[in-house]
């Protein structure tokens, strides 16, 4: 039987295992508002205000342009909104692209 392998892209802090971790909200907004989290550390040790938020995965796409889109929006800053629908985006000064990196990701699923 082939091997059967899946290619994802993720976004990480350059030169670390510090990834955009995935909303854990279940519409998947709030992404945003979330830092890259180091996931070479036992998740234990994660700074994280709930025991929920432990299960966090590294957010990641199937193709690089959504990744891409991913990255940009988090740059922006923090996004808000309101109930008439309105948003606005507070910029955060310390995240800055020539930190951080687009990189594939290569799931080998077994046979």
């Amino acid at each position: 039987m082939a091997e059967i392998t899946i290619t994802e892209y993720a976004v990480r802090v350059k030169g670390t295992q510090r990834y955009l971790p995935r909303s854990q909200r279940r519409d998947g907004r709030g992404g945003s508002h979330l830092e890259p989290i180091d996931f070479s550390v036992p998740r234990s040790e994660w700074p994280v205000k709930s025991q929920y938020a432990r299960n966090m995965q590294i957010r990641s796409y199937s193709t690089r342009a959504a990744a891409q889109a991913l990255l940009n929006s988090w740059l922006a800053g923090k996004w808000y909104g309101d109930a008439d629908g309105e948003t606005w985006i507070r910029t955060q000064k310390h995240r800055n692209r020539e930190d951080m990196e687009i990189v594939q990701i290569t799931i080998v699923l077994p046979t």
